[in-house]
């Protein structure tokens, strides 16, 4: 009868031994997808943020175009224009 409990002990701690290892995996499988998920957000936000940058070179490039084929832009006369009409009012 001792025998048959220690087997069944044996057994049980077997058992718990292969639940706990399971339950693991199963734990580092869902850590693993939910880091995949975040990696792959944060590499959208880096692309919107280059694409960003890119535009705003580009349209700082064009301001400075603009301000040396002397467009009205930025220029002194629209400048001192919009000064003199609020000193006006």
């Amino acid at each position: 009868m001792l025998n048959y409990i220690r087997e069944l002990g044996e057994t049980l701690q077997q058992q718990k031994k292969k639940l706990d290892d399971n339950n693991q995996a199963i734990f580092v499988d869902e850590d693993n997808e939910e880091k995949r998920k975040l990696q792959s957000e944060r590499e959208k936000y880096k692309e919107t943020l280059r694409n960003q940058a890119t535009d705003i070179n580009k349209i700082k490039n064009e301001i400075n175009l603009y301000k040396r084929k002397g467009g009205h832009i930025y220029t002194k006369v629209t400048t001192n224009r919009k000064v003199a009409s609020l000193n006006d009012n």
